[in-house]
């Protein structure tokens, strides 16, 4: 019967238990051997065997010798394992402090110039990685950085033309503006219906027409608002001015006639000079206050104008995009410092395993004889046990033996002392015996 074998792939924390289970198997097969060495005993005892001048001892303890023998082999197969490792490693360890103490400053000169070499090429490598996107980003950069340029210098140049920094605006808002040419148009749509409707013509043409006419006052009367305000720049605005004034002149005066003619067939009377004046003189005063409205709403330089307005959208885009660009090139920037602190971080730990390295190697080389020595004191105590167990067993069968025995005498050969078992771990030193 043989002892449970002890797994060598396990880890060294169980080590002391699986001695532990091996003790146990030990004692048990020990338990059985004992029970066996008495029955051997009693029957040896009652056949003389050994006769009482034998020098020899009898088979049946030869055997009983064996058994415990093979458990000494057992337990030498199961623990060689597990001490060949722990004593290599000690050995390589050893071997690289007498390296390290021979040409240390060598040795730490070239594993330093190996680190910066591996830091040195993984810095490299960031690098290559964030080359790409740094250009993309630096061409998006120039790119908005050239548009919005182009625009301030076409500004720059009006404004170095005209001798002034920004338009000259008086009637600021582009909303109330608008809503005051709107104004204007509406104001025409109630009474242009009314006179529309003459024609008998559906309610949506009507409307159409009505409509159509009302836009006309606020359109004539911004362009000739701008064209009087920018004459003179574009010499041309003077005549556009007035054809739009003499377009409306003619308009009104028309339109206010035919109200006229409406309003007299409605109430059954002659069309009266006064009610044609009073109809052009109310068109006349909404399309100065749109003339008015357009003259204090731009600039009397059309350049400056325009390029004045383009210059604030380009620097709006410009400021947008120059922030999106800064926030992605701050992000980038993160990234690419992340990594190179962990090359820088990853450098330092091995420049700092560098300098601790003798003490490192001397706690790894005292844990593996530590390691070694416990692991050999364990299996020599498992040998002293069997050793103990097969003097158990051997007494239990001479006493046994004598029991059955007609004479009770001993034989001559156990006059000696039972011969001890060859230990092995007995003979094996420790790595460190203090």
């Amino acid at each position: 019967m043989k002892a449970a074998k002890l797994n060598s792939e396990s880890p060294p924390r169980l080590i002391s238990e699986l001695v532990s289970n091996a003790k146990k198997n030990y004692l048990s097969v020990h338990a059985h051997l004992e029970k066996e060495a008495i029955t051997l005993g009693e029957k040896d005892g009652f056949l003389n065997i050994p006769a009482h001048d034998d020098s020899q001892v009898s088979p049946n303890e030869g055997l009983l010798r064996n058994e415990y023998r093979k458990l000494l082999a057992e337990c030498r197969k199961n623990g060689k394992p597990y001490l060949d490792g722990p004593h290599l490693a000690a050995k390589v360890y050893a071997q690289k402090l007498a390296d390290l103490e021979q040409d240390g400053d060598a040795a730490y000169t070239k594993e330093l110039e190996a680190l910066n070499q591996k830091r040195t090429a993984e810095i490299n490598e960031i690098d290559r990685a964030y080359r790409d996107r740094e250009h993309d980003l630096a061409e998006k950069v120039h790119t908005a950085e050239r548009e919005y340029r182009e625009v301030r210098q076409d500004l720059q140049h009006i404004q170095s033309k005209t001798g002034r920094n920004h338009p000259l605006i008086h009637f600021k808002s582009g909303f109330l503006y608008f809503l005051l040419l709107l104004g204007i148009g509406l104001a025409e749509v109630p009474l242009n219906l009314q006179i529309f409707q003459k024609f008998g013509e559906a309610f949506f043409i009507t409307m159409i027409m009505a409509s159509s006419l009302a836009i006309a006052i606020p359109v004539l009367a911004h362009f000739t608002g701008v064209f009087v305000k920018q004459r003179k720049e574009k010499k041309e605005y003077t005549y556009f001015a007035i054809l739009c004034i003499a377009i409306f002149g003619i308009f009104n005066f028309g339109i206010s006639i035919f109200r006229t003619s409406v309003l007299a067939e409605a109430m059954g009377q002659a069309p009266n000079d006064l009610n044609i004046i009073i109809f052009t003189c109310l068109n006349l005063i909404l399309f100065i206050i749109g003339v008015l409205a357009a003259y204090f709403r731009h600039d009397e330089s059309y350049e400056l104008e325009h390029i004045y307005d383009d210059y604030q959208k380009a620097k709006t885009v410009f400021n947008k995009e120059n922030d999106a660009l800064n926030k992605e090139k701050t992000a980038l920037a993160a990234q690419k410092n992340e990594a190179l602190k962990v090359v820088h971080d990853t450098f330092e730990k091995g420049k700092a395993g560098l300098n601790n390295k003798k003490n490192t190697l001397i706690a790894q080389h005292s844990e593996y004889v530590q390691r070694y020595d416990e692991l050999l004191n364990s299996f020599a105590a498992l040998e002293e046990i069997i050793e103990s167990c097969y003097h158990i067993a051997i007494g239990k069968y001479r006493s046994a033996n004598i029991s059955q025995r007609k004479d009770r005498r001993s034989p001559n050969s156990w006059k000696d002392a039972v011969p001890n078992l060859n230990l092995h771990f007995a003979t094996v030193a420790e790595l460190d015996p203090n």
